[in-house]
């Protein structure tokens, strides 16, 4: 599946992420654990991911806990994929519970 996030595009299957500019598209390069993040969150686009379900789907059981993991990848996700990563519209915290994805269009 292709989807959108204002300016940028993620196309699962063919694994790549590009950003409309002034200038074309841009290639954006996400590392394999920003991938599988961020196909969670698409493939659940609208509804809460908890952070247990993120970290053990990614990193397995013994770090269901190690939340550190998941604010460096959604920090860097942000970078890489909102417009303003400090004010995200994209890449929704719910604080204490986990991250939706919203603004999504196929």
């Amino acid at each position: 599946p292709v989807v959108r996030l204002g300016a940028v595009t993620v196309d699962l299957a063919a694994h790549s992420v590009t950003r409309r500019t002034d200038d074309g598209e841009r290639q954006i390069r996400l590392t394999p654990t920003e991938w599988r993040f961020i196909e969670i969150l698409i493939r659940n686009a609208g509804r809460l991911v908890t952070r247990q379900t993120i970290l053990t789907t990614i990193w397995g059981t013994e770090h269901a806990e190690d939340t550190g993991y998941l604010r460096l990848y959604v920090s860097q996700l942000r970078r890489k994929l909102e417009d303003d990563p400090a004010h995200p519209v994209h890449l929704i915290t719910e604080p204490g519970m986990g991250y939706r994805l919203e603004g999504m269009t196929r």
